[in-house]
């Protein structure tokens, strides 16, 4: 199995129903060419053992999200988000920034979700760099009051498949893009 597939899943329950895929502005530079062939480039690579770097930091962002979804505390839920965040929401809505992403999930935790729980199973963490990974994720929501129109569910769970990108940023793990897809 290669490095980057974490060894086990870990099932951890939490409650919230955003997120989203894969938006690395790192990956991109102002002098970019799309336009030229990608096989002509020349390129320099290093050889980084990814599967040294520890993912517990990261398993660590889903403890703190289970505890602030519990609490219904927005302001900690949000806390592990980059300031300058890019949420793609099942219904392929975008919110940018963490203080929209906090105000959407005030709303949530005092309302429809009041008394939902969510369960968050992490499938990988794959490491782009030493400080940029992709999350992939699965979830489940269930206890909710209702579900926005449009958004599928069955026997009263709604289910999605969610990406992180995380960055560290001043030595601390941040989700920097989010996107859940419902799964049908």
């Amino acid at each position: 199995m290669p490095k980057h597939f974490l060894p086990a899943l870990r099932a951890v329950s939490l409650a919230a129903l955003p997120a989203l895929l894969l938006a690395i502005s790192a990956a991109c530079n102002d002098e970019s060419d799309a336009t030229g062939p990608v096989a002509g480039r020349e390129t320099e690579t290093t050889a980084v053992d990814f599967g040294a770097i520890p993912t517990d930091p990261i398993l660590d962002i889903v403890s703190a999200l289970t505890q602030a979804w519990a609490a219904k505390d927005a302001a900690a839920y949000v806390a592990p988000y980059a300031p300058d965040l890019q949420f793609i929401n099942p219904l392929g809505a975008l919110i940018v920034g963490q203080e929209a992403f906090r105000a959407q999930h005030a709303f949530l935790f005092s309302g429809p979700f009041a008394g939902s729980t969510l369960t968050l199973v992490v499938r990988d963490i794959q490491f782009l760099t030493g400080t940029i990974a992709i999350v992939y994720l699965d979830t489940a929501l269930s206890g909710y009051a209702f579900l926005p129109p449009g958004l599928p569910s069955s026997g009263g769970v709604q289910r999605n498949r969610g990406t992180w990108v995380v960055e560290k940023r001043g030595g601390e793990w941040q989700i920097v893009f989010q996107q859940y897809t419902p799964q049908l």
